[in-house]
């Protein structure tokens, strides 16, 4: 078990209602890059998943600044980890930013089948899965419901990047929103 797997296992829900599936993990910790670890207890520079996700499920952090999350993020884990949220990646290794987005694509689509044994082992008839960045959109969305899951993206949920962030907290926040109405 890596050490990002015990860290994630700290916080993982007892039932869990919704299951976020992001590309693959970040680099090691002493790698510098802008993609960081979502269950790490501080926000390093540019934390975009774990920001993002935050304010998008709870409004009412969507101005605060990222020092308080920061000072607040073992809470909000706390938090995220209660409301019956959990995120694991397609990939269980961390791939550099030069690998070509159909290079990810055929990596991903080789390592379904570890992907839907992993889901089975968290997921219940009741979990709704979110996938994260159009890699995984595109390569898992009908395996996993052809596998028997909610899949309750019905497009794609860009990963939060500079670019992409008002976008994501938008789509994520629909989703959260129309999945509880339904509940």
């Amino acid at each position: 078990m890596s050490s990002y797997d015990e860290i994630r296992e700290q916080y993982k829900p007892a039932s869990i209602r919704f299951l976020i599936i992001a590309e693959s993990m970040p680099p090691a910790p002493n790698v510098q890059s802008s993609r960081q670890f979502y269950y790490t207890d501080r926000i390093r520079k540019d934390d975009r998943l774990f920001t993002n996700t935050i304010r998008a499920l709870y409004p009412e952090y969507t101005d605060t600044s990222e020092a308080d999350l920061e000072a607040q993020k073992v809470a909000l884990l706390k938090r995220f980890q209660a409301d019956g949220w959990y995120m694991i990646e397609s990939l269980r290794t961390s791939l550099r930013h030069e690998v070509t987005k159909k290079q990810r694509q055929a990596l991903i689509a080789e390592h379904l089948p570890e992907l839907i044994e992993r889901v089975k082992s968290l997921a219940n008839e009741q979990t709704k899965i979110i996938l994260v960045k159009s890699n995984v959109f595109v390569v898992a969305t009908e395996p996993l419901r052809e596998a028997g899951f909610t899949v309750l993206n019905k497009e794609l949920l860009d990963y939060p990047g500079h670019f992409n962030q008002r976008a994501y907290r938008e789509k994520l926040a629909k989703l959260a929103t129309q999945a509880d109405a339904k509940e």
